[in-house]
């Protein structure tokens, strides 16, 4: 082990990156080993507030190894490490063993606990925290209840480890691939072609000229099966282990995940505090000032016990129109109002009588791209994006509601429903909600997908969740609602037989069909944002 002191130009470069550091100096010791029940030796940097005595502890547990890091990805990777110390808390962070060890992740991370308990310098609170794989390892520790546990501060992520793996029923490919690639091949980067490689289970040879065991798995087995079962942290929701904070972005693959997660806990009738933060950000890009704000008056609040002032069970970023923070004390159900397709590509708030379908070709040789879907997203290639150009294609419909004679401020889970018919025996039926400006351009708002597979799959009733929105249409503005069969490649491709999706080479055209009109028709549910 090696100890420095952090000096006083690395305080202020993170200080620019993280926001307002505390008073205290900081050491930073690095070679810091733990030993695992079965006397793995998993190895950390800590980082201390100088002559603090005891004090309260962060824990970080990390996949990443900071040795294979560019020196500017390590100052900012340990950046809020040192930032923790100087608030006043020893913040360890600890590679995990592996950067794919998920099932040992809750007996490693509770070693680690046990560790920390006998330090010297620990007070007897502890904190868990981190964002996207450190948010699991942080669930996966917290599911082991340790007593000294006051707070969980979790971001980019949800309690559900493999929902986001396997979206509607279908497969998420870009992040299987690209994530896998990134942590199994050395940091190799995926191409395009790769994820027109078929069969799939040779996508990552074609990538990275090896085959990454991780990335196997995720193919072996879909959503439901038993053998994710442990990583599904859900019910802890049901009786909390400490209070609870978590932040996401609109534009992150976890969105939908993250917002059943707030629901399930709004449901509870039990008194263990939670608040959610959503930002307008990707996976990759929060705001790390933000961030770091709202961990450390929480942890502030719930693991030292300080009055830091009322905060709200959910804040987040009104994108649209008028943009900006809105803070809730309370949430219920929101109302909601039901738009319709209809004739000549129109959406209405009144269903139309006629009855009839709406037809599209789906060619797997020639899949629908996606659009603002990066699910490691940086910089310009998540967000918002205009979709005007996808809207050309011949395998996407559209249904558009005339220009808003008023703003339209929508808060809550979007979802749409219909009869979906296809010749195909698997199909997917993509829906996205868009805000369509007067100049032309149109803005991604929600989207989701459905995986339908029936060996007779004509006039198939189906539900499509969006996920949730928070958004503001202003008047002048038209709501859009975009169909289709796919987002490649975020999304597997459908090859339209239902065969397994690891193995299967051969696809077919598939011709696809919503219904219009009628009490069974296309039609959209969104949530009405309360007043107050």
């Amino acid at each position: 082990m090696s100890t420095t002191t952090v000096d006083q130009h690395r305080r202020q470069a993170i200080e620019r990156q993280y926001g307002p550091l505390g008073p205290h100096a900081v050491e930073l010791t690095d070679g810091v080993i733990v030993a695992a029940d079965d006397g793995f030796e998993l190895n950390g940097i800590l980082a201390l507030p100088a002559g603090a005595g005891k004090v309260p502890a962060v824990l970080i547990r990390s996949p990443y190894d900071p040795a294979s890091f560019p020196p500017a990805v390590v100052d900012f990777y340990l950046g809020e490490v040192i930032a923790w110390a100087t608030h006043g808390y020893a913040c360890l962070v600890q590679s995990t063993r592996t950067s794919t060890s998920y099932f040992q992740e809750a007996a490693d991370g509770s070693a680690t606990v046990r560790w920390i308990e006998r330090q010297p310098w620990f007070d007897g609170r502890l904190g868990l925290t981190g964002a996207s794989y450190h948010a699991f390892s942080s669930w996966a520790t917290a599911s082991t209840r340790p007593a000294c546990l006051k707070a969980i501060a979790t971001a980019m992520y949800s309690t559900d480890r493999v929902s986001s793996w396997y979206p509607g029923g279908g497969f998420a490919l870009e992040l299987a691939l690209s994530w896998t690639a990134m942590q199994q091949a050395n940091g190799a980067e995926v191409g395009d072609s790769p994820y027109d490689h078929l069969p799939l289970n040779q996508a990552d040879v074609a990538a990275t000229g090896t085959t990454l065991d991780f990335y196997q798995e995720r193919l072996a087995y879909d959503g439901a099966s038993p053998h994710w079962r442990p990583l599904n942290f859900a019910a802890l929701l049901d009786d909390p282990p400490a209070p609870i904070l978590h932040i996401d972005g609109w534009y992150d693959y976890h969105r939908t995940y993250f917002w059943q997660d707030f629901e399930r806990l709004n449901r509870n009738t039990g008194n263990v505090p939670y608040r959610f933060v959503v930002g307008p950000w990707t996976h990759s890009e929060p705001d790390a000032r933000v961030c770091m704000a709202e961990r450390l008056a929480w942890f502030d609040t719930h693991v030292r016990g300080e009055d830091t002032g009322p905060r709200g069970i959910l804040r987040y970023y009104r994108t649209g129109a008028e943009a900006g923070w809105r803070e809730l004390d309370t949430w219920h159900p929101p109302e909601t109002t039901v738009l319709y397709a209809g004739q000549d590509g129109r959406l209405t708030a009144a269903s139309d009588d006629r009855v009839e379908q709406v037809r599209w070709v789906y060619d797997p040789a020639d899949p629908t791209p996606s659009v603002g879907l990066v699910a490691l997203a940086a910089g310009d290639l998540g967000g918002p994006w205009d979709s005007s150009v996808l809207e050309q294609r011949a395998d996407v419909r559209t249904f558009t509601t005339a220009a808003l004679s008023e703003p339209l401020e929508l808060a809550g889970p979007v979802s749409a429903a219909t009869t979906f018919s296809s010749d195909a025996s698997s199909a997917d039926l993509f829906l996205r909600v868009l805000d369509v400006l007067p100049d032309g351009r149109v803005q991604n708002v929600a989207d989701g997908i459905l995986r339908v597979e029936d060996p007779s799959l004509d006039g198939t009733s189906v539900e499509v969740d969006l996920g949730p929105i928070g958004h503001r249409f202003a008047a002048g503005h038209r709501l859009r609602l975009l169909v289709a069969s796919g987002a490649h490649p975020y999304y597997n491709r459908n090859l339209g037989n239902g065969e397994p999706i690891a193995t299967a080479t051969k696809s077919r055209i598939a011709h696809q069909a919503v219904t219009i009109g009628g009490s069974h028709g296309l039609r959209i549910t969104l949530p009405v944002a309360r007043r107050s």
